[in-house]
């Protein structure tokens, strides 16, 4: 697919975001709150433990289950201390390496390569982008990340945080726009997945 083409077809799947089959202006107002909703973290250097459940809830917000288990990563028992949450998502938005900040924030009990990206994409919008399985998936159908299992590992990482970085710069959108449009793409049958 040429670099037009592509960047076309990333911006047409970023208008459908959150929901396809929503009105335009629907999806745009939601893309708003949730712009808003996740823009008073960026830049932050430390967050208190509220301010990681209301991450949690936006991440997890279809996913009770799972929301249920990256809550323990933060209960009261495992948030304060030398090894505790807060100080594992300091060190990790203070690291300069992309993978040993995810690493460090996938120590916090319950915690993997999904909402840990969050955290670090929440606070370093430039930098970091979520790890997710669906813009995994469409990356794959779109040939820039080699086949693997459907599932998110913290050894894809690297290689999918090169490759949104990539998209972002060829076709000049934000890391978050990127990620929106491969969270739609991932149910496009045209894509070999």
């Amino acid at each position: 697919m040429s670099a037009t083409d592509i960047c076309g077809r990333l911006r047409d799947w970023c208008e459908l975001y959150p929901n396809p089959l929503a009105l335009t202006e629907q999806n745009a107002a939601a893309r708003a709150d949730e712009d808003e909703r996740l823009g008073r973290f960026a830049g932050l250097d430390a967050l208190d433990r509220e301010q990681v459940i209301e991450l949690i809830s936006w991440k997890f917000q279809s996913m009770a289950h799972r929301k249920a288990l990256a809550l323990r990563g933060v209960s009261l028992e495992r948030w304060g201390g030398q090894d505790g949450a807060a100080v594992l998502i300091r060190r990790a938005l203070a690291d300069s390496d992309d993978d040993k900040a995810l690493a460090t924030v996938c120590g916090i009990y319950r915690f993997g390569p999904a909402m840990s990206s969050v955290v670090l994409a929440a606070c370093r919008p430039g930098r970091f982008t979520v790890a997710d399985s669906r813009a995994l998936k469409a990356l794959r159908g779109l040939g820039r990340m080699p086949a693997g299992p459907p599932g998110f590992r913290q050894a894809d990482w690297l290689p999918y945080l090169r490759a949104c970085r990539s998209l972002a710069r060829l076709c000049g959108m934000s890391l978050r726009e990127v990620d929106r449009a491969l969270w739609v793409a991932a149910n496009d049958s045209e894509l070999a997945g």
